[in-house]
């Protein structure tokens, strides 16, 4: 299933094809995949198609916020089977998913799986398969099965993000501003916030159902909950994004401001680092580099040797699909 990631230029793309070579072995009839941020543990990257409505999945991100609806996912790390089934009806859904039974009321699916995606003990990503109400819930037999295949899921997540030379920061772009109210309404936007987000790419929905600020909605509720900024690093076909939530204080208390922007090099590095595999003194040698030492000048203060530091540097040249510490210091500064 890794060779997927390769043939999806878009977050939609890939999970298209994922769900098309899931439903050979677990039919479903929508899916939610998401990303995660493995430094900060905020969405990255969102996509769905026959998936829930604007109302039940704003609903979802603020309920997933506070640890509810798909709480259990987070214990799936430690367990041993990566994949939960929640909904109704199910003989062996997760007692953790009561919540769930309410939201998917208002809606046509009644039976969920929901699937943690990790990669070297950290969580990347969440794939939910949906069954509509009325047709019979997953069974054990499906759980199992995509439990089996997360392993394969993760490594396909990992080779979209990381399948491509990473780019130049897009710096032309100015950062973008979107505010939410207290009563989760987008009560402005600058054009550049609308521009950043329209190269985040949230997925395919039903026709006429598309919402360009879906991305934000959990990092928003992510941010209200712990009255401190949520941030992610975001892949986009625009370059990586950080998009930063940060509640207001004041006579504005509720509200909170999300920015979009190019990610800095201090943003970036820690998850880049994590995408592509980079060991701690790679990244340390790129710390130097991005302060502008020499490779001499790195080894003296990392007590290595010149050649121990040149390998380390081809070792993230290769990881990362750059051709020299130029164009991987214009990708990163």
């Amino acid at each position: 299933m890794p060779e997927v990631a390769a043939r999806a230029d878009t977050v939609a793309e890939l999970g298209g094809e994922l769900s098309r070579q899931l439903s050979r072995v677990v039919p479903h009839d929508g899916y939610l995949l998401s990303g995660f941020d493995p430094v900060t543990g905020a969405r990255c990257f969102l996509a769905c198609e026959n998936g829930y409505d604007t109302r039940a999945r704003r609903r979802m991100d603020r309920e997933d916020a506070l640890g509810r609806t798909r709480g259990p996912v987070a214990g799936l790390l430690h367990g041993p089977c990566p994949a939960v089934v929640l909904g109704a009806g199910s003989p062996q859904e997760h007692p953790d998913a009561r919540r769930l039974h309410d939201l998917m009321g208002a809606g046509v699916y009644g039976s969920e799986i929901c699937v943690a995606l990790t990669r070297r003990g950290v969580l990347r990503g969440v794939l939910v398969l949906l069954r509509e109400r009325g047709a019979r819930p997953f069974s054990p037999t499906e759980t199992a099965r995509a439990a089996e295949l997360a392993p394969s899921l993760a490594l396909a997540v990992g080779r979209y993000v990381t399948g491509r030379p990473l780019r130049p920061r897009p710096v032309h772009l100015p950062p973008g501003i979107v505010i939410v109210n207290s009563d989760d309404e987008i009560a402005g936007v600058t054009s550049a916030g609308r521009e950043a987000l329209g190269g985040v790419p949230p997925g395919v929905y039903p026709a006429g159902e598309r919402d360009p600020f879906s991305f934000i909605w959990h990092l928003t509720y992510t941010a209200r909950r712990t009255a401190a900024p949520a941030v992610t690093c975001a892949p986009t076909p625009l370059g990586w994004f950080s998009l930063r939530a940060e509640p207001l204080e004041g006579a504005m208390a509720g509200d909170v401001v999300v920015t979009l922007q190019p990610a800095t090099a201090a943003e970036l590095l820690p998850a880049i680092a994590q995408w592509y595999g980079i060991s701690r003194r790679e990244r340390a040698v790129v710390e130097q580099a991005l302060q502008g030492r020499a490779a001499k000048q790195i080894a003296r203060r990392l007590d290595l040797s010149p050649h121990t530091v040149n390998d380390h540097f081809k070792a993230v040249y290769r990881k990362t699909g750059v051709s020299s510490r130029e164009e991987l210091i214009a990708c990163l500064a």
